[in-house]
C-alpha cells in the first residue's frame, strides 16, 4: 500500500510540474465543470484552475483536472471516510449539531483554542464549527484555530463561516486580515452578468481555502421585496426572483469551484420581512401560490442546480403552517415545501438557533427535537450545546426520533463531507491569495 500510495504521489507531482499547477488545494472532481468557466487566481488551485483574463487551452485544462484526480487518488489512498455502521449513537447525533464558540470565558474574543471548547468538542463530536470575527486575528492563529477543532473531531467536521460579500465579510471584518473587499450581491446583480457573479463567487472560495475553511454560508437566495425589511436589503441579488436565482446560482458554482460548500440561505425566504429573526418573530403572510411566484423560485433553481445544503430561516408562515411555528420546525415547510415541492435531497439546517425567534420561545434541547422531527439534518448554533446534544440523544433513545430517521441526516452529512474529501487532509491556499490583483481585478468590474 506504501509503495503504491508514493507511487499515486510522484505521479500527482510530476503532473503537477509538467501542467505548471499549484499544489495549494484540491477540490472535488465533482466541482471540475463549474470551475473551467470562472477566472480566478493563478495561485488558487481548483482542479481546472485558470488565471484571471488568460487564454488557457483545453490540454492544459485537462491535465489540470488530471492532477487534481490523480491527487485526490493519493489521499484516498491513506484516508478512509467514517460510515454510519462504524459510529457510535453518540457520535451520529453529534453529527447533527453546527456549533460556534465566539468568547473566551472571560467574555473576551476567542482567538485561541481554549480548554472549554476543546471539553465541548471532544463531548459532543459535532457535524461542524461556524467561526465569526471574534475568531479572527491573523492568518496564522485562525489557521491554527481550525487545524485544533480539526484535531479533536473524530468525524472531519465541517469549518464554515458567513463570507457573503457587502455587511457580511467574517474574515475581514476587523481589518487585521486584508482579504479582497468583495462588494455587496445587490451591486453583483446589477452588473447583469452571471459570468462575473460565478467569478466573484469563486474570489469568495478561494480566499477561504487560504485559513481552511471547506463550507461558506453563502450566497443569500432572499428576494428583497420589502423596503421594509431589516436583515436582507443589499445582501440580495434583486427584487426580481428570477434575477436572484440566476445570480445566486452562479455564486454558488463560484464557491463551488473551489472546493468550498455554498450555503443557499434563508429557505423559503427571508426578504419580505418587516421584522428581523434575530430579534425576534418575523412573518411572512403569503399563500403558497404567491410563494411560488416569487420566494421559492430562486430556492427552486438551487435545488436543480444540485446545491447541497440548505439553510432554513426561522420566519413564521401562518397560511401555510396556520400558526407562527418557526419554519425551521415546521415539517409543513422542511419536507412539504423543500424536500417535496422542489425535489430537495441535500443536507438542510437550521439558521443559528440562539436568534430571538427561537431562543425566546423555546429551550435549546426542545427547538432542537422540534427542528430534527421536522426533517432538518444540522442544528447551526444552539443556545446551550449540551443541551441540545442530550436531548436529542435522550429523545434517539427513547424512539422519539427513530434510528432511521437519525440516520438519514448522518448518511446526507458524510455523504456531503465524502464528495468534497474532507476525510483527507487537505493543502492550505496560499497566504497570498487573500487581495491579489487578480481577484481585486474582478471586484472591480462590479464597481
Amino acid at each position: 500500500m506504501k509503495k503504491q500510495f508514493r507511487s499515486i504521489l510522484y505521479t500527482a507531482l510530476a503532473m503537477c510540474v509538467a501542467a505548471g499547477c499549484s499544489t495549494a488545494g484540491q477540490v472535488s472532481s465533482s466541482s471540475r465543470a463549474a470551475a473551467s468557466s470562472a477566472p480566478v487566481s493563478s495561485q488558487d488551485v481548483s482542479s481546472a484552475a485558470v488565471p484571471a483574463g488568460s487564454a488557457a487551452s483545453s490540454a492544459q485544462v485537462s491535465s489540470a483536472a488530471s492532477v487534481a484526480d490523480a491527487l485526490q487518488a493519493a489521499s484516498w489512498a491513506v484516508a478512509a471516510p467514517q460510515t454510519v455502521q462504524n459510529m457510535t449513537l453518540e457520535q451520529k447525533v453529534g453529527q447533527l449539531f453546527f456549533l460556534c464558540f465566539r468568547h473566551d470565558t472571560d467574555g473576551t474574543n476567542l482567538y485561541t483554542y481554549n480548554n472549554v471548547t476543546r471539553k465541548t468538542i471532544k463531548n459532543i463530536q459535532p457535524g461542524g464549527v461556524v467561526l465569526f470575527q471574534e475568531n479572527v486575528h491573523t492568518t496564522a492563529q485562525l489557521r491554527r484555530l481550525i487545524q485544533n477543532i480539526q484535531a479533536d473531531c473524530t468525524t472531519a467536521p465541517f469549518i464554515g463561516v458567513d463570507q457573503e460579500g457587502g455587511k457580511v465579510q467574517r474574515v475581514s471584518a476587523n481589518g487585521s486580515i486584508h482579504a479582497t473587499a468583495v462588494p455587496t450581491m445587490w451591486k453583483v446583480g446589477q452588473t447583469g452578468s452571471t459570468s462575473l457573479a460565478q467569478q466573484v463567487g469563486a474570489v469568495l472560495g478561494s480566499e477561504l481555502t487560504v485559513f481552511g475553511f471547506n463550507l461558506d454560508f453563502a450566497p443569500d437566495c432572499d428576494v428583497f421585496s420589502n423596503p421594509q425589511n431589516k436583515v436582507i436589503g443589499t445582501r440580495a441579488f434583486s427584487s426580481d426572483p428570477q434575477k436572484v436565482a440566476a445570480f445566486s446560482t452562479a455564486v454558488s458554482a463560484g464557491i463551488r469551484s473551489q472546493g468550498v460548500i455554498p450555503v443557499c440561505k434563508h429557505f423559503p425566504g427571508h426578504g419580505d420581512t418587516s421584522a428581523d429573526t434575530h430579534a425576534g418573530y418575523a412573518a411572512v403572510n403569503k399563500t403558497l401560490a404567491q410563494l411560488r411566484q416569487t420566494e421559492l423560485v430562486p430556492f427552486k433553481a438551487q435545488a436543480a442546480a444540485g446545491a447541497e445544503m440548505i439553510m432554513v430561516a426561522h420566519i413564521s408562515l401562518p397560511k401555510i403552517n396556520g400558526d407562527s411555528t418557526p419554519a425551521t420546525m415546521s415539517s409543513k415547510v422542511v419536507q412539504g415545501l423543500l424536500r417535496g415541492e422542489l425535489g430537495y435531497s441535500g443536507v438542510v439546517i437550521t439558521d443559528a438557533m440562539d436568534m430571538g425567534a427561537v431562543a425566546q420561545h423555546y429551550s435549546s434541547g426542545e427547538a432542537a427535537v422540534r427542528a430534527i422531527h421536522a426533517g432538518v439534518d444540522m442544528i447551526l448554533m444552539p443556545e446551550d450545546p449540551q443541551a441540545a446534544y442530550t436531548a436529542v440523544l435522550k429523545a434517539v433513545k427513547s424512539g422519539s426520533i427513530s434510528q432511521e430517521r437519525l440516520n438519514q441526516s448522518v448518511e446526507r452529512t458524510l455523504a456531503l463531507k465524502k464528495k468534497y474529501n474532507l476525510f483527507s487532509k487537505r493543502a492550505l491556499g496560499r497566504e497570498s491569495l487573500l487581495g491579489c490583483s487578480e481577484h481585486q481585478q474582478v471586484v472591480a468590474q462590479v464597481g
